[in-house]
C-alpha cells in the first residue's frame, strides 16, 4: 500500500489556492459592483425623484393658477421632498413695454415676479410667471409647463404674478404650499410693438417658451428680451399679488 504524506502533498495546497484565488475574484466582482453600480443607482434614483418633482409642480401650477385667474381664491398643495429644499425664493422681474395710439412708448408693466422653488440634488424646479421651469447642473433650462399667456385675435392676456412670502421647507416627506390673493386686471387698447423683458434664473427656459410663440428677438445673460411686432392689439394685464406660504 502506498503512503500519502498530508503535509507534502500538493493536492491541499491546489486546493487552498483555487479557494483564495475564487475567494479574491468574488471580493474584487462585489468591489466593482459597489463602486461602479451604485453612483447608476443613485443617479437613477435622483433622476426619477426629479421627474415626480416636476410632475408634482404641473399639478401644484393648475391649482395656484386657478387663484391667479380667479376661480379660486386660495389654493393649498401637498409636495413630496426628497431630501432637498422647497422655498419662496427669488427675485426675478418682468417689464413690458408698448408704443400706444400716439407714437409713445408706455410701459405696461414693471414688477416683481419671484418663484416657488424646490432642489432636488443640484437641479431645481420652479413655479414662476404661472409657468413650471427645471434647471439642470449644465445650466440648461427647459419649460415644463406654459405660462398662462395667450395671444389670439389681436387680443393679449398676460398673467402677472408676484409671490409674496419667506417661508421654506427642507429634508424629506411631505410639504404643502399655500397660496392666495385677488386679481386684478389693466387694460391697454390699441398698443403696438409689446416688449417683454424678463430677468431670471429661469431666462433660458423663458427664451424658450417665447421662441416658439413670438419672435425672439435676443436674451443676455440673465435678461431676455422677447418682441411681438403687431399693430393695434389690446392687451390684458392680469396682475396679482399672492400670498403664499410653505409649510
Amino acid at each position: 500500500m502506498k503512503t500519502i504524506k498530508l503535509l507534502s502533498s500538493e493536492d491541499a495546497v491546489s486546493e487552498v489556492v483555487d479557494f483564495v484565488t475564487i475567494l479574491g475574484l468574488l471580493v474584487l466582482s462585489i468591489g466593482i459592483i459597489a463602486v461602479a453600480g451604485y453612483p447608476l443607482v443613485k443617479n437613477a434614483q435622483e433622476a426619477n425623484h426629479i421627474e415626480n418633482t416636476k410632475q408634482s409642480f404641473i399639478v401644484l401650477a393648475n391649482n395656484i393658477n386657478k387663484v391667479v385667474i380667479g376661480q379660486a381664491p386660495s389654493q393649498s398643495v401637498e409636495l413630496k421632498m426628497y431630501g432637498g429644499s422647497l422655498s419662496i425664493t427669488g427675485s426675478s422681474s418682468i417689464n413690458i413695454t408698448a408704443i400706444n395710439s400716439t407714437n409713445k412708448t408706455v410701459t405696461l408693466v414693471d414688477r416683481q415676479m419671484r418663484s416657488i422653488e424646490s432642489i432636488v440634488g443640484d437641479t431645481y424646479v420652479a413655479y414662476e410667471g404661472t409657468g413650471v421651469w427645471a434647471k439642470y447642473p449644465n445650466g440648461n433650462t427647459i419649460l415644463v409647463s406654459k405660462p398662462l399667456i395667450t395671444n389670439q385675435s389681436n387680443v393679449l392676456v398676460i398673467p402677472i404674478v408676484t409671490i409674496g412670502g419667506v417661508s421654506s421647507a427642507g429634508g424629506s416627506g411631505m410639504s404643502r404650499v399655500t397660496a392666495k390673493g385677488v386679481p386684478s386686471v389693466v387694460f391697454y387698447k390699441n398698443v403696438s410693438n409689446i416688449i417683454v423683458r424678463i430677468n431670471s434664473t429661469y431666462s433660458k427656459g423663458w427664451e424658450n417658451y417665447f421662441g416658439n410663440v413670438m419672435a425672439w428677438s435676443f436674451c443676455f445673460p440673465g435678461e431676455c428680451t422677447a418682441k411681438l411686432d403687431t399693430k393695434n392689439i389690446d392687451v390684458y394685464i392680469l396682475n396679482i399679488q399672492l400670498d403664499t406660504e410653505v409649510e
